[in-house]
């Protein structure tokens, strides 16, 4: 999957996107950092063919996106966002049947084994027949994930899946991502508003400013106090912690 030269922008306004080109890795874990408003979302939305490029193309298995059927992209490509809609009382294992969609023409149809398998990766198989409501904020976030998985996808975005989350969800999460990224070689792309999260799970960082690409890199290769300073325009500070690594601390004024 891959941007080549992309612009995107509102009729009349500013672009978005500017000149866009960077190549999402196979198999691997990539993270999109920067300031509110430098083009993350837009981003994700491109990725997955939600908009079109005005200039420039998204290629997805060497196919230009919007050439694609939405069954067929969501037999490649799963999201799950921040806020979901979901109707009053809904279990979980409806939640999940959703993600089956792509392979049924109605929900009725599809089997509770069908969908068990999913909720037994994240670990809630057992709460299948309960109201999504009765689940903590932590748990919900795995049902989403589940009906994601539940699409069988290539590619699984993740549009700043921490948010709402408490640490210890958060740290959940992200340790599950990373298991199933190792384990079934999903290409996984996130949104993460948290620096120091996505340079400890992610294979690729893309910084990104005024939506533009300021640097596609490792986590070593983004570990820079005058790159990150002027990408989030606040001073930033590197400091080594005993037993984690490096760990961005950003600076305000006294």
């Amino acid at each position: 999957m891959e941007l080549k030269h992309v612009n995107y922008g509102y009729p009349g306004s500013e672009k978005l996107i500017k000149d866009f080109t960077a190549t999402v890795p196979n198999g691997k874990i990539l993270s999109i950092i920067g300031q509110n408003g430098a083009g993350k979302s837009t981003l994700l939305k491109l990725l997955m063919g939600s908009v079109s490029p005005d200039t420039g193309t998204v290629e997805l298995d060497g196919q230009l996106i919007e050439t694609l059927s939405k069954r067929q992209r969501a037999a490649k490509i799963a999201l799950v966002t921040q806020q979901h809609q979901v109707y009053d009382e809904m279990t979980v294992k409806e939640v999940v049947k959703t993600g089956r969609l792509p392979f049924h023409s109605l929900l009725a149809t599809i089997s509770d084994d069908e969908v068990r398998p999913f909720l037994r990766v994240v670990d809630l198989a057992d709460a299948m027949n309960r109201p999504l409501s009765s689940l903590s904020g932590g748990q919900q976030q795995r049902v989403w994930l589940a009906a994601a998985l539940a699409q069988e996808p290539q590619y699984l975005f993740l549009d700043e899946p921490t948010t709402y989350l408490d640490i210890r969800y958060q740290n959940e999460l992200m340790a599950l991502i990373r298991k199933l990224n190792a384990e079934q070689q999903l290409t996984v792309v996130m949104i993460l508003h948290d620096i120091n999260q996505a340079l400890k799970v992610s294979d690729q960082i893309w910084l990104v400013k005024s939506g533009q690409l300021v640097k596609a890199g490792t986590a070593d290769e983004i570990l820079n106090e005058q790159l990150l300073s002027n990408a989030f325009e606040l001073p930033v500070k590197i400091v080594n912690i005993e037993k984690y690594g490096p760990y961005v601390i950003q600076l305000t004024a006294s």
